[in-house]
């Protein structure tokens, strides 16, 4: 009998999984972080040894906010 092992994402993922996460660079997730519309500490901050994470929660709830035109 074979097994299937599936993996989800932590609530905190790192750059390199934004594409997989959410389709976008992550040049574009830099952007969004340095434009203001991602907020530190909210949908990103800096994990123990200084990289930036992404708070898979908060960015998803982002992606689903109405926008106005």
């Amino acid at each position: 009998m074979t097994q299937k092992i599936v993996t989800l994402p932590g609530r905190w993922i790192r750059s390199n999984l934004t594409t997989a996460t959410w389709g976008i660079s992550a040049d574009c997730a830099r952007k969004y972080r340095e434009r203001g519309i991602w907020l530190e500490g909210k949908h990103w901050k800096y994990d123990p040894i200084g990289k930036v994470v992404y708070n898979r929660e908060e960015v998803d709830n982002w992606f689903e906010e109405p926008r106005v035109a």
